[in-house]
């Protein structure tokens, strides 16, 4: 009995390791029948892996993933605001391993994006047309294995023209938009319908690192009210949250994310 032990344990780790390249890759297979669509916009030149965050004590960094994604185009509709992702948004984390408990640990790392402009003259007057979104990190983040590679994350949006100030946001750590992003099907509450992302499919093996292409989408979440706009008093909460439609209850939203992705074994960092 003792000696099938170790036998156990590799094969519990192998399996592990596997359940998490399925998750991440979703299988030749499926790839082949799904036949994703290429993501329209080129491959980034770099993947930064200096946002990967720490590993909880016990992971094994020959079995730990950081991930780097890339969002390199898409939408974000939240309430009257429909906005066109034109800017890169950057998010790192990692697939840390413990082999002691053979459980993989998402992490968060950091979020990197810069602010977007907002259609022109949503809100009608010249003092606020130049109004300028910036999604930023809410302190939500979970990425359970599954063949769909389901992300949580909450995000806020930081709204910022002169009028508004700077601490002028849509959710917050407190009281977070929360996305339930996947490459599967979604089931949204009316009037939204469902919509299908794209699964994970490798599209570049060299150089390396390895790159994936994937979409996420969601559409079923709802969005707070606006605070701390007109330089973080709030004066001005009620404008905001009148002409942009916050808050915006489930199913009249939606977030489409084309991405690319790269992985590194910790090993490796």
């Amino acid at each position: 009995m003792k000696l099938a032990r170790p036998a156990k344990r590799v094969t519990r780790l192998a399996l592990s390791a596997a359940a998490l390249g399925a998750a991440l890759t979703v299988g030749a297979g499926t790839a082949a029948q799904a036949a994703p669509a290429a993501n329209p916009d080129p491959i980034p030149d770099t993947f930064d892996f200096s946002d990967c965050p720490p590993l909880p004590e016990g992971s094994d960094p020959r079995l730990s993933r950081c991930v780097s994604v890339v969002v390199t185009s898409g939408t974000f509709q939240i309430g009257a605001f429909d906005q066109t992702i034109d800017k890169p948004i950057r998010m790192t984390f990692a697939n840390a391993y413990n082999p002691e408990t053979f459980k993989y640990t998402a992490v968060f790392g950091k979020m990197r994006a810069e602010r977007m402009l907002v259609q022109p003259g949503l809100f009608g007057d010249p003092l606020l047309t130049a109004v300028y979104a910036q999604p930023e990190f809410a302190g939500v983040f979970d990425q359970p294995t599954s063949a769909d590679f389901h992300i949580k994350v909450g995000l806020k949006i930081r709204l910022v023209n002169p009028f508004l100030g700077s601490n002028c946001r849509v959710g917050s750590d407190s009281n977070p938009i929360t996305l339930e992003l996947t490459t599967a099907t979604t089931s949204p509450p009316a009037p939204n319908t469902p919509i299908t992302g794209e699964p994970a499919r490798v599209v570049r093996t060299d150089p390396p690192p390895t790159v994936r292409s994937a979409k996420h989408v969601d559409n079923a979440f709802s969005v707070p009210g606006a605070k701390g706009c007109v330089f973080g008093g709030g004066i001005a909460d009620w404008l905001v949250n009148q002409v942009g439609g916050f808050p915006s209850a489930a199913g009249k939203n939606t977030v489409i994310f084309n991405e690319y992705m790269a992985l590194k074994p910790y090993s490796e960092l």
